[in-house]
């Protein structure tokens, strides 16, 4: 599989990470609090990221989002079903790296289930 996140796979519109928000499951882990909504088996999953202010200024969202983006690009082979999947940034995040980020959303991921374990 290629390890790729295409913008085809992002979530855009302001209606669908409020479904997620809304309607989905929600789970926190350190530094991202991830929030998701299962699709039918078929369907491409897409993922959102959330960034407010409360993280920091430009540069600190948009490393933030880059963070999320990296490790969730690096797991999602390891997807065990399809699914809307919403990142909120912490805080935290800010004074973390990038290693912090990629063991929080993997440990997230893992505890909802929707993550198979890692291949020796």
């Amino acid at each position: 599989m290629a390890f790729t996140l295409p913008k085809s796979r992002r979530l855009r519109r302001r209606q669908q990470f409020h479904a997620v928000r809304d309607n989905g499951d929600r789970l926190p882990s350190g530094t991202v609090v991830l929030n998701w909504s299962r699709l039918p088996a078929g369907q491409p999953w897409q993922v959102g990221i959330i960034t407010s202010k409360s993280v920091g200024n430009a540069v600190h969202r948009n490393r933030a989002r880059r963070w999320i983006r990296e490790a969730f690009r690096r797991l999602q082979d390891r997807l065990l079903a399809p699914a809307h999947f919403v990142f909120i940034a912490r805080p935290s995040i800010s004074k973390g790296c990038q290693l912090w980020v990629a063991r929080d959303l993997a440990r997230a991921l893992t505890r909802a289930g929707l993550l198979a374990p890692e291949s020796a």
